[in-house]
């Protein structure tokens, strides 16, 4: 009987004494835990005269948004039971399903490098994390900053202290 070398056996031992790791963190996102949705704005591509969303706004700020290796709970429409992760990496014209780099109210064109700075980008492309839950992409710009679009309104999460 031959055995596999230390190094390789050490590793086999490791995995099935930790168990499955999350899709989220497996690939490289580390969004798991709790989140607060510390702030909202109207997002760059809504007409700044735009009524309404303030209901939505108070609603969702101030919530805790936790993500777990197969569940993400949180206010509708964020939570699910039975989540899957998917990941990728986005540049600024990608972000909010492309809508920084749509065209003005009156068809000029945004600079969606910009927009995205202006907003916490600070990185050429950034960590997306989107979940079998809802439609919401979250966007991560740093290790403490997660923004995601919804109805014309950019949310702000951070961490939530002792939750990550």
């Amino acid at each position: 009987m031959t055995l596999a070398p230390v190094p390789f056996r050490a590793a086999l031992i490791a995995a099935f004494c930790l168990g499955p790791i999350s899709g989220a963190r497996a690939k490289g996102a580390d969004i798991m835990g709790r989140w607060i949705i510390a702030k909202a704005e109207l997002a760059p591509w809504a007409d700044p005269l735009q009524r309404g969303g303030r209901a939505e706004e108070r609603r969702l700020v101030g919530k805790t948004v936790t993500f777990a290796p197969h569940a993400v709970t949180g206010p509708a429409p964020l939570g699910c039971g039975r989540a899957t992760y998917s990941l990728h990496d986005d540049t600024a014209d990608l972000l909010f399903e492309g809508s920084l780099a749509e065209p003005d109210q009156i068809g000029r064109p945004r600079n969606p490098e910009a927009l995205a700075r202006a907003l916490g980008m600070t990185t050429h492309t950034v960590r997306t994390v989107e979940t079998s839950c809802s439609e919401v992409a979250y966007h991560q710009f740093s290790r403490t900053t997660l923004v995601f679009g919804l109805n014309n309104r950019i949310y702000t999460l951070r961490p939530a202290s002792g939750g990550r």
